[in-house]
């Protein structure tokens, strides 16, 4: 018995510090429907060291066929972001990074996203105390041998 109440109160303490971590952001509803769902993968970490840089969340989910409502729930995030770059092709975002309003801990909160055509894709939560630039080092930078 008192085993049970101690793993129920763990997963409550781990709950609630990921729907924190992702407060007021649809982002955190896209990995709550679709992170266990059929032909999606995700990936969670919660303070880790990626590529030398500390981060207090790390979340990731790949899909195969759910990118139309995907892309219509990150459209409320994307209205809420500080900065947006995006890159637009045939008329439709393909791909874009969101710099979001911090927590109220200040940390960052960067969101990105990419969509092929077939709705297959990707998104990525990360927050912690990173610039605009270590994202992009963290996502983009190739790995050294």
């Amino acid at each position: 018995m008192k085993r049970r109440l101690f793993i129920l109160i763990a997963l409550l303490i781990a709950i609630s510090h990921v729907s924190l971590a992702q407060k007021g952001l649809a982002v955190a509803d896209i990995f709550t429907r679709y992170g266990h769902e059929r032909g999606c993968k995700m990936v969670e970490m919660h303070d880790t060291n990626l590529r030398g840089y500390e981060l207090k969340t790390y979340q990731s989910l790949t899909y195969r066929t759910q990118g139309e409502q995907i892309a219509a729930m990150l459209e409320a995030d994307r209205h809420k972001a500080r900065k947006i770059r995006e890159i637009v092709s045939d008329g439709r975002v393909t791909s874009g990074y969101y710099i979001m309003p911090p927590t109220t801990e200040g940390l960052s909160r960067y969101v990105l996203y990419t969509q092929k055509s077939d709705r297959s894709g990707a998104v990525i939560y990360i927050e912690g105390a990173l610039k605009p630039d270590d994202i992009l080092r963290i996502c983009y930078q190739r790995k050294t041998k």
